[in-house]
């Protein structure tokens, strides 16, 4: 398949080989980004801070702030040598680098604020200098937060949900206490036939994503996003997460999008991973839904763990209907190098001809596809994970959705 990639993703970037001139470059980096960090920490304008001019175009500006990504996030053999009071810098300037990037990457935004600009450099001139520079940022600040300020009400921001999240342990062999309730929904759900709760917008911005591995050990990921909504948004990472992971995403989301933190720069919010796709060249699209700004029961004790939120109690979302069906089928798991990982025999639960409930598995920790094979129905198709919780009565299930072929209804 055109959408499988045959390259291995490494669990950790590996460190390069030492070289004869390894000190001399990592001197050559540190003098740059401290370079860098006093300049972001000394502007006072957007362009200054990505080291701009007034007259470039979105390439330069897109360029910029990847080649600032790149000084601020080193490859690991350099970051794991970063001391704690550079790191603690390192934060704050890509939290101003990216309220920077969100405003000078939009077209509507760049415009206002080069407006205000204007407005404040029409203003006589303080004789005081460091009067000035103090008052400059916080007027471009205020008519920002004018431009951007929410309506009112939110939509509905403090609403309970009917959101719940349900820990399991890794290996989805055993069952734990379920959790309270965490999440509350960032608007009401859309009425009519609309399957999508509220609408999405294709808007790529930058986020930092930081998850938790097995061991415990925290890892970041620089990425951008595919699209964005008032309840989540859609990420490409390269490194693999599961269906129900927290992850902590920091990114600067219009205000309009949030649910708190409408004054900050940057939106931090704990996200619950709802959708993985199969991995394309090495990177694989997640959607992740807002939990909010505090994580969910349970996260602090085990933050590797696995969550499941509670059924969607409002339309129905799924296009085609669904209906019980037993039916018995063969199931292979494989990595995303197509290398099969263990072969079983199951049942489905319900069938639809895009996807099914399967029940009664024992699937590897991690895959990326399945073939599922009905003798009966002299089917084989490919499918791709949804979703993976365990029931009441204690057997695992796997709902998944196929991505190359109809499952035969009549039959």
């Amino acid at each position: 398949m055109k959408f499988l990639s045959a390259t291995i993703l490494p669990t950790e970037p590996k460190p390069n080989p030492p070289v004869a001139n390894a000190p001399d470059q990592m001197s050559a980096y540190f003098l740059d980004l401290e370079g860098l960090l006093i300049r972001i920490d000394s502007a006072t304008t957007y362009y200054q801070i990505l080291g701009l001019d007034r007259a470039d175009g979105q390439e330069k500006i897109k360029s910029s702030f990847q080649q600032l990504l790149n000084l601020l996030f080193p490859p690991y053999v350099i970051a794991r040598t970063m001391p704690a009071e550079v790191a603690a810098r390192i934060d704050r300037a890509f939290t101003k680098a990216s309220q920077a990037f969100g405003v000078l990457a939009s077209f509507g935004r760049r415009k206002d604020y080069d407006d205000a600009l204007l407005s404040i450099a029409s203003k006589p001139v303080v004789s005081n200098v460091q009067k000035q520079s103090q008052s400059y940022q916080p007027q471009i600040a205020s008519k920002q937060s004018q431009l951007n300020q929410p309506r009112a009400a939110h939509n509905g921001a403090d609403r309970p949900s009917d959101l719940t999240v349900a820990a399991e342990n890794h290996d989805l062999n055993l069952n734990v206490p379920r959790l309270g309730a965490v999440y509350r929904e960032s608007s009401k759900a859309k009425e009519g036939d609309n399957r999508r709760r509220v609408e999405r917008f294709k808007l790529s911005i930058p986020a930092r994503v930081t998850g938790y591995d097995r061991n415990g050990g925290k890892w970041h990921e620089m990425t951008e996003t595919m699209d964005v909504s008032r309840t989540g948004v859609r990420l490409r990472l390269r490194r693999r997460v599961k269906h129900g992971t927290v992850l902590f995403v920091t990114l600067p989301l219009p205000t309009k999008l949030r649910s708190h933190g409408f004054s900050e720069q940057s939106y931090n919010v704990y996200t619950l991973v709802r959708r993985v796709e199969p991995p394309r060249q090495g990177v694989r699209a997640v959607g992740v839904e807002f939990l909010g700004e505090h994580p969910p029961k349970g996260f602090l004790d085990n933050p590797s763990a696995i969550f499941r939120s509670k059924r969607w109690g409002g339309n129905e979302r799924r296009r085609p209907d669904r209906e019980d069906r037993i039916e018995s089928i063969r199931i292979e798991y494989f990595d995303e190098s197509m290398q099969s990982l263990g072969i079983e025999q199951a049942k489905t639960e319900n069938v639809s001809r895009s996807g099914l409930r399967i029940s009664g598995t024992a699937a590897p920790p991690d895959f990326d596809v399945i073939r599922v094979t009905c003798a009966r129905l002299k089917f084989e198709g490919l499918a791709a994970l949804r979703s993976r919780y365990r029931g009441k009565d204690g057997l695992e299930r796997l709902c998944v959705q196929f991505i190359d072929k109809e499952w035969p209804l009549r039959g």
